[in-house]
């Protein structure tokens, strides 16, 4: 086949196949940039698998091995699954959004499992190009929104993606350059830096679910490493790879434990300020502040005379995060131990005073490493959900409340699902029976990748969709790969807390690196001298 005057279809299929390998690059690159020059680049590898079957003559034998090898197919299936739930669905714009969300794993899946194998080389700069890129946008991070950090506002500070999936990408990235380990010196130690880099911004934001994800990754690691070892050895290890991750989740669990605050008698409290003004005392309410009651001892006219002449915010107003500012000053008043009058808004320094315009609700906020104060917050939000039943604004027990709703949605549809997109409107009737206390603006979906299924398609579902991810991986022998276990331990733990593949990025991390390694990976895997080798491939690209 010719593609011009007097050119060989030789040369063309390569240029094609070099469009192709752009397009993968650049996805991996795009992944913690921008969904726009993720779709584009997608596109892109498309356009040049497509003539690179043109090319070739055999872009028809490329549609029939995605749609027919049963491994590819397996592959685009769960894809497939909730294209066909559009026909019975109730909400049809939610179902196709949800599919067109999900187009990542037909491009990666089809392109990937019906182009030539890729080389080692090929795949390792693909990891390297998508580890790289994750630093490099943390680093602009931290130059553009790094001053959130003072105030505590870890969210903010990712400002391309969601600060959940950066953090999936940086425990990723520091898997990659932990494994990868580059001939030169000058490279490894550069690795080394990156590797620590990935780990501390994900301390430095206080990202619980990455560090998780990155520890469920390393005790991967860690198991598998130990396979070729002796009895000896490997049964050590291995028990001290279950008590050690074990022990850190009763630490975890300890430190989130309801922890018994001095009870208040309102006979014990003081009746007046120092300026004459009766105290308002709530010794009901359950929000302290570094072992200090918040609502006690508050003498508010004295605070609104008192804020008046600090600030140009209206007591009443609202801070610059949004906030009720009464609420912010009385909280700050109260993690300093003072009382809420004349004389606590005189012990306030401008320093204090701007802060709590800025919306910093205690004085240690931004000023102790963000990680201990995001586990003293889930445990904030756990003691006030224990004591009102209030979970509305908080992460940790408004996923509680959406996991034990998805549940109740799933015991009542266990067999068949309520189809692809009728989840949203099956929450919205499921929190008006239960009378949620949630706020209708908070009123999300599951949070939990596995629930979110067993809802969408019922137990069956579940478990096809399971056996659907888990079947190319056994036959093509990807777990063979270093990263593609630590790959599968973050996207695994990932799912448990988040409902990964509803976001373009999300699907795209799954997608991309699933097919990289079950496909892209075939030809590597085939090498390994195993006792079932996959199916013969084509030549395999560099």
């Amino acid at each position: 086949m010719r593609m011009a005057a007097g050119v060989p279809a030789g040369p063309w299929v390569r240029r094609f196949g070099l469009v192709r390998m752009a397009g993968l690059f650049i996805a991996a690159a795009a992944l913690p940039w921008n969904n726009v020059l993720l779709s584009n680049a997608q596109i892109l590898m498309v356009l040049g698998w497509l003539g690179e079957g043109l090319a070739s003559g055999d872009l028809g034998r490329r549609f029939r091995q995605a749609f027919t090898d049963r491994w590819s197919l397996a592959f685009i299936a769960p894809f497939l699954l909730h294209a066909a739930g559009i026909l019975w669905s109730e909400d049809r714009a939610w179902a196709m959004d949800l599919t067109r969300i999900l187009l990542p794993v037909l491009v990666f899946g089809v392109v990937l499992s019906t182009s030539p194998p890729m080389g080692g080389r090929a795949i390792r700069d693909v990891l390297r190009t998508g580890a790289w890129s994750v630093v490099a946008s943390t680093v602009v991070c931290l130059i553009v929104a790094g001053g959130h950090l003072q105030s505590g506002d870890h969210r903010a500070v990712s400002i391309f993606i969601s600060h959940v999936r950066l953090g999936l990408l940086l425990a990723l990235a520091a898997c990659v350059f932990i494994l990868d380990r580059p001939a030169q010196r000058w490279m490894r130690a550069m690795h080394v830096a990156a590797a620590l880099w990935a780990v501390g911004f994900l301390m430095g934001i206080g990202s619980l679910s990455g560090l998780g994800a990155l520890s469920a990754a390393l005790v991967a690691l860690a198991w598998r490493r130990v396979d070729g070892a002796r009895p000896l050895v490997r049964r050590p290890v291995r028990v001290l790879l279950v008590l050690l991750p074990t022990a850190a989740l009763l630490a975890m669990l300890g430190l989130l434990w309801p922890r018994p605050q001095p009870t208040l008698h309102l006979q014990d409290l003081e009746v007046r300020s120092a300026g004459g003004e009766p105290y308002y005392h709530d010794v009901a309410d359950p929000q302290w502040e570094n072992g200090n009651p918040v609502w006690v001892y508050v003498a508010k006219e004295e605070l609104e005379r008192g804020w008046a002449r600090r600030s140009r915010l209206g007591l009443y107003g609202k801070d610059e995060r949004g906030q009720l500012l009464r609420g912010t000053l009385v909280r700050y008043l109260a993690s300093m131990g003072l009382r809420k009058d004349s004389v606590a808004l005189l012990a306030l320094s401008d320093e204090d005073v701007r802060r709590i315009e800025q919306g910093l609700p205690n004085v240690r906020t931004g000023r102790r490493p963000l990680l201990v104060a995001r586990v003293e917050q889930l445990r904030m939000e756990l003691d006030r959900f224990r004591a009102t039943g209030d979970p509305n604004g908080h992460s940790l027990t408004m996923r509680l409340v959406y996991w034990r709703t998805g549940w109740r949605i799933a015991h009542g549809h266990l067999w068949t699902g309520v189809g692809t997109g009728d989840t949203r409107p099956a929450f919205a009737q499921a929190y008006d029976e239960v009378r949620s206390p949630l706020d209708r603006a908070w009123r999300n979906r599951a949070h939990n990748e596995y629930l979110t299924l067993l809802i969408t398609f019922g137990l069956p579902g579940l478990l096809f969709i399971l056996a659907c991810w888990t079947a190319p991986v056994v036959a093509y022998r990807a777990w063979r790969h270093p990263v593609f276990i630590a790959w599968s331990a973050i996207f695994l733990v990932s799912c448990l807390t988040e409902d990964t593949l509803e976001t373009q990025t999300g699907a795209t991390f799954f997608a991309l690196y699933a097919a990289l390694f079950v496909f892209g990976g075939r030809w590597l895997n085939a090498q390994a001298g195993l006792q079932a080798a996959p199916p013969r491939v084509p030549e395999r690209s560099v």
